[in-house]
């Protein structure tokens, strides 16, 4: 659902039109806070018992994103150079850099040209690294504290920006960082919180709903902007998460959904732009996207599939 809000944000962005999913982005405050639910709930109990080295895990955990980011930069690279004018030193640099999964040098209008929401993986793996060497050790009033003032901070951000859309641009850095840092600790926090006591019965046929429903609700009774933002992560993007972990109907449908996300996300904008760029359609564009994503779960799977039928030497 939230891999889908990204979409259409995208395809307006890249298209144009009405604003139905102008705070599409809020998909990426939901992404980062499963990331730290997933991180707390699976991973800290092995950091505790040492089952978990912080080196390995961090070389394992780039090696499952790098594949993804790298097609959809790939993707992107006829349009980088256009977007480039064709100057071969610009382009040369930004892309060995993208492909590292490193922001953009020489910096431009953002900090991955290529795949412009690459952004989000690249600081999702240092929240990651973060969370690995210091945060899970980060209990009580202390963690408590911190995330208070952080989420009072993006908040405080978010009002003076206008919303929480910030992070994809090099004058953005840090504010997105701390946007990033909000989400995934309040993921950190609910399965810390959920670990001890049950989650609140929010049913999982309202939940997962949600964000596709609220967002353009939103825009159309004219409430969207920071106030609405904040609210979504603080109170929508929990509610998802805990109708989530109620969905037990239909298991494998929906592991496949989640396998669906990722690609979808990691693939959408550098499509979308390419399209556009070649006169293409925005139907159509939208469709190659939905394709991108679906293949991008079904060809690893099938991969992964025929290496274990394939005898060793």
């Amino acid at each position: 659902m939230a891999a889908l809000c990204v979409l259409l944000l995208h395809q307006r962005a890249v298209f144009g039109g009405h604003r139905y999913y102008g705070a599409g982005y809020l998909g990426v405050d939901f992404f980062l806070m499963l990331s730290g639910y997933l991180m707390a709930s699976h991973q800290e109990p092995k950091l505790a018992d040492g089952r978990l080295r912080p080196l390995r895990f961090m070389a394992a955990r780039y090696r499952r994103l790098w594949p993804m980011m790298t097609a959809g930069a790939l993707i992107g690279l006829p349009y980088l150079w256009h977007r480039t004018g064709g100057h071969w030193g610009a382009f040369t640099s930004q892309a060995a850099f993208e492909l590292l999964l490193l922001p953009a040098i020489p910096l431009g209008a953002f900090l991955f040209p290529l795949n412009i929401p690459a952004w989000t993986i690249f600081f999702e793996l240092a929240v990651n690294a973060l969370h690995v060497t210091l945060l899970w050790r980060l209990r009580g009033w202390l963690a408590g504290a911190g995330l208070a003032l952080l989420a009072v901070a993006v908040a405080w951000i978010g009002w003076r920006h206008g919303g929480l859309d910030m992070g994809a641009l090099p004058r953005d850095f840090l504010r997105g960082a701390a946007r990033i840092l909000l989400a995934y600790g309040l993921g950190i926090a609910l399965a810390r919180r959920w670990r001890a006591h049950r989650p609140f019965p929010a049913p999982w046929w309202l939940a997962l709903p949600l964000m596709p429903v609220l967002l353009p609700l939103a825009w159309w009774l004219g409430l969207s902007g920071p106030a609405f933002d904040i609210a979504f992560v603080l109170i929508g993007c929990p509610l998802m998460l805990a109708g989530g972990l109620r969905l037990h109907k239909w298991h494998g449908t929906a592991q496949w959904l989640g396998r669906i996300a990722f690609p979808l996300f990691a693939l959408q904008m550098p499509i979308l732009e390419g399209a556009h760029w070649l006169g293409g359609p925005w139907w159509l564009a939208t469709i190659l996207a939905l394709l991108a994503g679906v293949a991008g779960a079904i060809l690893p799977a099938c991969w992964a599939k025929w290496r274990m039928r394939v005898p060793e030497m």
